[in-house]
């Protein structure tokens, strides 16, 4: 707290002393230089002892608000930086693509092969989208490494245009295989995301498991096009041709 803050009544106590004393020297005048002087002399001082405090005072309090307002700037300025720092994360996220990161790959695969192999699940992707082909690709990759009878990836367009950073996970292997529990088992054990869904009444490949990879919800502003002969696989169409 200022000094001005603790004492504010000092400039008022000197100018009412100020005005005291000189209310005194006019009422009871007198004829004796000594005392005249001594009257104007202290006068003076209190007048000038006066001005000085409140030049102070006006002083300190002015430099008080410059801190607060300094403060005041520097807690605002820390807020736009937490968000541009948040904004900066959004778009490192928006940019990086979806992959079964670090050795995710290889304990998703050894997690899969002790529950043996021959399980049949399609791998799919929506067309056109060069970072979901990859990712599903990698997922591919590992159902095949795991001895499962995984096929894929292939584009399609029979699940609509999804959304989502999940695995879309559509369950036509009937009520006797146990598939896509021991798939979300090991998806939940590694932190992968996934959403369950119900199969369109089209799906093709009864008996099996179909795993769709959709867009990610936010893309990057660089839109990357895709012409025949890029990589990609045919498109599956409803018909399964």
């Amino acid at each position: 707290m200022a000094v001005s803050q603790a004492f504010p009544w000092v400039p008022a106590l000197l100018i009412a002393a100020l005005s005291a004393l000189a209310l005194a020297a006019e009422t009871f005048p007198t004829r004796r230089s000594f005392v005249r002087q001594s009257r104007l002399a202290a006068i003076a001082i209190l007048g000038i002892s006066a001005l000085a405090t409140t030049v102070w005072q006006v002083w300190t309090d002015g430099e008080e608000i410059a801190r607060l307002a300094r403060h005041d700037r520097s807690t605002e300025l820390q807020i736009r930086v937490k968000s541009l720092e948040q904004q900066l994360a959004k778009l490192e996220e928006s940019t990086r693509g979806r992959s079964l990161a670090g050795d995710m790959a290889t304990k998703l695969t050894n997690y899969l092969w002790s529950f043996g192999g021959g399980r049949k699940v399609v791998v799919s992707c929506i067309p056109n989208d060069i970072e979901a082909y990859y990712y599903a690709t990698e997922i591919a990759d590992v159902l095949k490494a795991a001895k499962w009878d995984a096929r894929g990836p292939e584009t399609t367009t029979i699940f609509g245009k999804i959304s989502a950073m999940a695995v879309n996970v559509y369950d036509n292997a009937g009520s006797g295989s146990d598939t896509v529990k021991i798939l979300l088992d090991g998806f939940e054990k590694y932190g992968i995301p996934y959403k369950t869904r119900v199969p369109p009444a089209e799906m093709l490949d009864p008996g099996a498991v179909e795993l769709f990879i959709g867009t990610k919800p936010v893309q990057p502003d660089v839109i990357v096009e895709t012409s025949p002969g890029t990589g990609f696989p045919p498109e599956r169409n409803i018909s399964g041709n």
